[in-house]
């Protein structure tokens, strides 16, 4: 392959972008680590999909592509095309009312609504059902894929579902260990890129590795419970992305918004945070990292055993027809051939009929 990088590099070249790419998802490390982990829970069925459904460059690895929606909307890392994406913008969160402390898909995204679900819950159903969707050309699904696999990264950063009043923490500022950021800077980006810094030597790869040891060991027992969707609608697929959203809020008020002293957090004071802050939430940080990875294997497993399915039923269904169409047209054939051979037959018959001449033809001359 032209393009062949090993996850090291790879994590590395993300960790770098992100230093300098306005996003506004986890960051590009964060994202890389939400679909490095999904890739490792995909089953060879799911590998062959994605590997079907991503650019030859790929190589079929997620991760490569998992900040592509944030990088297409921004006018330094896509200068020439970003104003045709910037519809897609709101699609990466759905704030909710502050304080309330709940997701409400009415109220927050318009469910209802003939221009509704222009949310991040929204985008999730509806580029599931695009990827499960066989009718669809590649195109259309490999665009699918890259939105989803990001789009379920984003449900499960908490401030993706942050309040409203303050743009989803964007509006709350303040200094971690003496730094200036903002609440959800923090949380996209600025402790997880502390935690790559500090414990695993700037190396992101080291970290995944640190986070699926996480996952098989401390919870192991969890994963079960985590993709197991709580509405009839949503577990066809096990895309559960209102539930995730209602987790997102919880987190935000317990946590997210509470300072070292838990008291609120907000637009009107900065906040100065630190190794308290850090310790009692890297850990939700990582668990959200870990649970985004999860269900998203999940999601695209689904998926790739329902669109199967599909795909075995319109073989099917084509062989089906291919036979008919063959016995059609081979009982065509067999009339054809004894229309002609009737048709021979009466002009051979008509050839060898007896000619009548004339009488005096027969006279014996004496």
């Amino acid at each position: 392959m032209l393009l062949c990088l090993c996850s090291t590099t790879f994590f590395s070249v993300v960790f770098l972008l992100n230093l300098s790419s306005p996003v506004n998802g986890w960051g590009g490390d964060g994202h890389s680590l939400v679909a490095s982990i999904a890739q490792t829970l995909l089953n060879e069925r799911s590998l062959t999909f994605v590997r079907n459904h991503l650019p030859w460059y790929t190589s079929g690895n997620i991760s490569m592509l998992a900040s592509w929606p944030d990088y297409i909307i921004y006018p330094d890392t896509n200068p020439v095309d970003y104003l045709n994406w910037q519809w897609s913008k709101q699609l990466h969160f759905a704030d909710t009312k502050d304080w309330a402390c709940v997701y409400d898909r009415e109220k927050d995204c318009n469910w209802t609504s003939t221009s509704g679900q222009q949310c991040v819950d929204g985008s999730i159903q509806n580029y599931t059902t695009r990827l499960a969707n066989s009718q669809l050309d590649d195109i259309q699904r490999q665009e699918a894929l890259k939105f989803l696999v990001h789009f379920i990264g984003d449900a499960h950063q908490p401030l993706h579902a942050g309040f409203h009043g303050d743009r989803g923490g964007n509006s709350i500022r303040g200094k971690f260990f003496g730094k200036e950021t903002n609440l959800h800077s923090l949380w996209d980006t600025v402790m997880i890129e502390r935690r790559i810094t500090q414990d695993f030597h700037g190396q992101p790869s080291l970290y995944l590795q640190y986070l699926l040891t996480q996952m098989k060991t401390h919870y192991a027992q969890n994963i079960s419970d985590w993709t197991n969707c709580s509405t009839s609608d949503e577990s066809r697929y096990l895309a559960c992305s209102e539930l995730w959203i209602v987790e997102d809020a919880k987190l935000n008020c317990d946590l997210v918004y509470r300072d070292e002293n838990n008291q609120p957090m907000s637009v009107s004071k900065e906040f100065t945070l630190g190794q308290t802050y850090y310790n009692t939430r890297m850990i939700i940080v990582e668990q959200r990292l870990i649970q985004g990875g999860v269900r998203l294997a999940a999601v695209i497993n689904k998926i790739t055993e329902s669109t199967t399915d599909i795909d075995k039923s319109n073989k099917t269904n084509f062989a089906s027809m291919s036979i008919v169409m063959i016995l059609f047209v081979h009982s065509i054939l067999i009339l054809i051939l004894l229309g002609y051979t009737f048709l021979r037959r009466k002009r051979t018959v008509v050839t060898q009929a007896p000619v009548f001449r004339d009488k005096n033809e027969y006279l014996t001359i004496a």
